[in-house]
């Protein structure tokens, strides 16, 4: 057994050898031959290293919400049926009937949104306000790096206060310490009272680039954007660690539609997600989405395998006196097809490695410079190498067959 062992071992040591031989003879050929495996390799990566980052950059943002949560929208839920209403509906009374009514609420976190310019000491920016209470900050989870969050007495008074988020707070202030400078928002002078910690960006969307005022004071500010006097663009509710936000999510449902008087055929004029919900259909799009950028890929590599195929025909037509001199010396038909299939195996594995590295240096430019959180991890990169070897034995299968079929009389007389 352990000369069989080493038998094939040798064989298998020759076979990479005259491979190598032959590639190195050939060096343009065999150049050109693994593009068609280095790109369709480096297409698969990267498209699966952009769907990951796509899948992560989804979480973050979902994160950068809050987690444990519900949020309800004056939107209708559905498009067709029958419905009372002109538009969605959302109001304060709504927000405050779900915090006495609602088991196991622990905030609620009202919000008015209003796109706005700032102005400070000729500085200029274009940011969202958001309009909130002090129970924004638990809710979403975020609170101030420096300085402090809105208050409920600020809320009261309708205080002319805000906190900036950092890119805003950079736009405005540069390096400086923007806590208790001041600046206007359409020529209304507003004090800087806090920086809001970092939330980084996700999918293309900059969670820093904000400020929140007080929800009183931007109901008074910013009436050209709000529908109606008691109305709100978004609530986010809070609830306690264990809270079971499907059956929540009906108790709020059963509420808001007792309110309104929303008939069982009505389209209801509002429409409530948890973020069990987000994450859950975030998760499906990006993995179709990665299956689509999958499936796309695999085309560039099916012609590089196809091209494998084509050239090692060219190989065995060129190298037939070679093949029939082999086995006049002994080589059995599986020796010449161990061959070929091994110089098939090495040029795709050759062109995959590469691809493999070239996609590293592409995901590592998408995370530098695009601020994406592609990255080609390990076992992709192990499983691209391996799948590149089969490409190669698959494709090499027919005319490492071809060879080994070869009479080596008839093999002898080619010239």
């Amino acid at each position: 057994m352990k000369r069989s062992l080493f038998g094939k071992l040798d064989a298998g040591a020759i076979n990479v050898g005259i491979a190598l031989t032959a590639l190195r003879t050939n060096l343009m050929r065999s150049i050109l031959t693994t593009l068609g495996v280095m790109i369709g390799v480096f297409a698969v990566t990267l498209a699966m290293a952009v769907g990951s980052g796509a899948q992560v950059s989804v979480m973050e943002s979902i994160n950068a919400l809050g987690s444990n949560m519900a949020i309800v929208f004056p939107q209708p839920d559905a498009q067709g049926g029958r419905s009372s209403f002109d538009r969605g509906r959302l109001t304060m009374r709504d927000a405050r009937a779900i915090q006495r009514s609602i088991p196991g609420v622990s905030a609620i976190a009202p919000q008015l949104r209003a796109s706005v310019q700032l102005v400070s000491a000729g500085r200029r920016a274009s940011t969202t306000a958001i309009g909130a209470t002090s129970g924004f900050a638990s809710v979403a989870s975020i609170g101030a790096e420096a300085g402090r969050f809105i208050s409920e007495a600020d809320v009261r008074s309708g205080a002319r206060v805000a906190v900036l988020g950092p890119t805003v707070a950079q736009k405005l202030f540069g390096t400086a310490d923007p806590v208790g400078e001041g600046f206007r928002i359409d020529r209304v002078p507003f004090t800087v009272i806090g920086v809001l910690e970092s939330k980084g960006s996700s999918f293309g969307n900059d969670n820093d680039d904000t400020i929140v005022v007080p929800i009183t004071t931007a109901r008074t500010r910013f009436k050209n954007s709000l529908p109606g006097p008691d109305d709100l663009h978004v609530l986010y509710v809070g609830f306690e660690e264990g809270t079971d936000l499907e059956e929540a999510k009906r108790d709020m449902t059963r509420l808001l539609r007792e309110r309104y008087n929303v008939a069982r055929q009505d389209v209801q004029p509002f429409t409530i997600r948890t973020t069990a919900e987000f994450i859950e259909q975030s998760s499906q799009v990006t993995a179709i989405f990665q299956s689509v950028l999958v499936a796309i890929a695999s085309i560039s590599l099916l012609v590089g395998g196809i091209g494998i195929m084509n050239i090692m025909l060219v190989s065995v037509t060129e190298r037939t006196r070679e093949i029939g001199l082999r086995m006049a010396l002994g080589a059995r038909r599986r020796d010449i097809r161990s061959q070929f299939l091994v110089e098939a195996a090495i040029l795709c594995v050759i062109g995959g490695a590469i691809g493999i590295v070239l996609a590293i240096a592409a995901a590592r430019a998408f995370s530098t410079y695009a601020d994406f959180p592609a990255q080609v991890g390990i076992s992709v990169a192990i499983g691209a190498i391996i799948f590149s070897a089969v490409i190669g034995i698959v494709f090499g299968g027919y005319p490492a067959l071809r060879a080994s079929r070869l009479s080596p009389i008839e093999a002898l007389r080619s010239e």
